[in-house]
């Protein structure tokens, strides 16, 4: 940096504390696991107190590694938690068809239906991308 402040020093110090408050947490890789994209979405109703919009949030999976996750409020408003569920479950498909666009580029893979769990209780197939027009 050009001009360190005492700000950026207190930051710094917070960073710090921070890690080494956190020096036994871990990721746990799992070799055995099936190899398969699964996605969990959920969003809060009127979240937001200035607008009323909704949260969507989502999180995919291969294997036991999170891959890729995402939180972001929803464009519209919506009128009942399960449009806001279902908004949420829209994005979340989007986000997965970017997935195996990359991963089919990066890795050469051909994915079969990925699973998405809505609010954790319900599965939705997503088709394969070559059924999808």
């Amino acid at each position: 940096m050009v001009e360190p402040r005492h700000v950026h020093l207190i930051a710094t110090k917070h960073v710090l504390r921070y890690l080494k408050g956190t020096i036994d947490y871990a990721l746990r890789y799992v070799a055995d696991c099936e190899f398969r994209l699964v996605g969990y979405t959920d969003s809060d109703w009127a979240g937001s107190v200035t607008n009323r919009k909704s949260t969507s949030r989502c999180c995919f999976r291969m294997g036991s590694v999170v891959i890729s996750w995402l939180s972001r409020k929803q464009t519209s408003v919506a009128l009942s938690m399960a449009e806001a569920e279902y908004i949420a479950a829209c994005s979340s498909c989007s986000e997965i068809l970017w997935l195996w666009k990359l991963l089919a580029g990066l890795f050469d893979l051909e994915l079969d239906a990925t699973c998405i769990f809505c609010d954790n209780q319900s599965c939705i197939k997503f088709p394969r991308e070559s059924s999808v027009s």
